[in-house]
């Protein structure tokens, strides 16, 4: 006969109850177990991994004591809720910050962009920093912000506006996308520094040949003839100018003819040279003659046949003769040796000697002190000798003469700048 054991009901209500404890408590320590997990706390250089079940990350940090300052800066950007993740606290800075040449000591915590967003400073396009925007601010960090500027390149007509922080000419044309080819150049130097407001001008070198007829001056050749008298002159042989055939290359920059080199010439017909006969025979004074000049010799000045001895320069011309008193051009009395002349060829003040090429007169010692026809562009004489009556303006009238130009210092006169026009015709014994 079989024996079945019969438990209390009490007992059998504990045994159920322990089971269900049992049940829950294995439950519970399964769903703690599945909600931990891995949070890396970075604090400036220091890192600390926790496990938690926590999905706020200010409590997270209160749980292990880690304090944020107002000015921290907590990065949140690789936290989640619910997985593993990184919390990031970068904390306050002092930095120097130099803007545009202005200096500012600010504070933040985060990375160089964070600061200046934080502090209203903005950057344009090509504006840049000398430290990277993404680099975490340091303890006395100094940060420089350059400010792009304009600079305008011309390039042969057309026109480039560049906007850079720094650098030189040649970054400057990069941009542009210029090149330099050959000779061409640039103005400033290629590698001057780039300052605001440049103005940077591309030189386009180019080289062109030409082909040119041109006139061969001819020479003048002067034959002395000492059987005639010094002032004669004769053409003998008239000049011709002779041709050839010149080839160039310039050289061009940006359009301009600056520089022509000759490549080649061919002689096309030769010069024929002008022959003129010229008298070298000085006429003998008559003996006895005496000076018409009233003024003094200057002492040193030596005199020998009525000639000086020492002189600057020969003159061979022809002179008229006037009278009539009152008071010279540059303001010293009329009289015999105050002469009339052309004051572009014999300035106020030179001190000359003058006799007539036929030897019959010596007018003697003069100073170049009156302008008379001259002003007035008569060039029909060299110069007009005042003379001390009509009657000897008469016996004079038009004679050659040769006018010895003295090695003396020019005197000084009241007027020394006369009104004359400005630019005078060729002078007769030029002619």
């Amino acid at each position: 006969m079989e024996t079945q054991t019969i438990l209390p009901r009490r007992r059998i209500a504990v045994t159920a109850l322990a089971l269900a404890a049992l049940l829950i408590f294995s439950v519970g320590i399964t769903a703690f177990a599945f909600n931990m997990r891995m949070v890396l706390i970075v604090d400036g250089g220091v890192e600390t991994s926790v496990h938690t079940t926590r999905s706020d990350a200010h409590e997270i940090l209160r749980a292990r004591g880690i304090v944020l300052e107002d000015d921290d800066y907590l990065d949140l950007s690789s936290f989640h809720e619910s997985e593993d993740g990184v919390i990031r606290i970068h904390r306050v800075k002092e930095v120097t910050v130099v803007d545009d040449g202005v200096t500012q000591q600010l504070t933040g915590a985060g990375s160089v962009q964070r600061l200046l967003d934080l502090h209203g400073i903005e950057l344009d396009e090509r504006d840049a920093t000398s430290v990277p925007l993404r680099q975490l601010l340091e303890e006395g960090m100094e940060i420089v912000v350059s400010r792009a500027f304009d600079v305008l390149v011309q390039d042969y007509g057309n026109e480039y506006i560049i906007l850079l922080t720094e650098g030189v000419v040649g970054q400057a044309l990069e941009l542009a996308g210029l090149t330099l080819e050959g000779e061409d150049f640039v103005e400033p130097d290629i590698d001057a520094p780039l300052e605001p407001g440049m103005r940077i001008e591309v030189m386009r070198v180019v080289y062109r040949s030409r082909e040119r007829t041109t006139a061969i001056d001819y020479e003048t050749e002067r034959r002395n003839n000492n059987r005639q008298d010094l002032g004669f002159s004769r053409l003998e042989q008239r000049g011709v100018r002779g041709e050839k055939r010149v080839l160039y290359s310039d050289r061009y920059v940006n359009g301009e003819r600056v520089e022509s080199t000759v490549v080649e010439e061919e002689i096309l017909q030769e010069p024929v040279a002008e022959i003129r006969i010229v008298g070298t025979r000085v006429q003998r004074l008559q003996p006895g003659l005496t000076p018409i000049s009233t003024l003094p010799i200057p002492a040193g000045l030596e005199i020998v046949n009525g000639r000086p001895t020492h002189y600057r320069e020969v003159v061979v011309g022809t002179a008229k003769a006037y009278t009539g008193g009152g008071m010279t051009a540059s303001g010293v009395p009329a009289r015999p040796g105050h002469i009339a002349v052309d004051p572009r060829q014999f300035p106020y003040g030179t001190q000359l000697w003058v006799v007539s090429n036929d030897g019959r007169y010596v007018y003697g010692y003069a100073i170049a002190a009156d302008t008379g026809g001259f002003i007035h562009r008569d060039w029909s004489a060299t110069i007009d000798l005042y003379m001390p009556n009509e009657a000897m303006c008469r016996a004079w009238g038009h004679r050659g003469v040769t006018i010895y130009v003295l090695d003396l210092p020019r005197v000084q006169l009241p007027f020394m700048s006369p009104r004359l026009p400005p630019v005078p015709p060729p002078h007769p014994r030029d002619r």
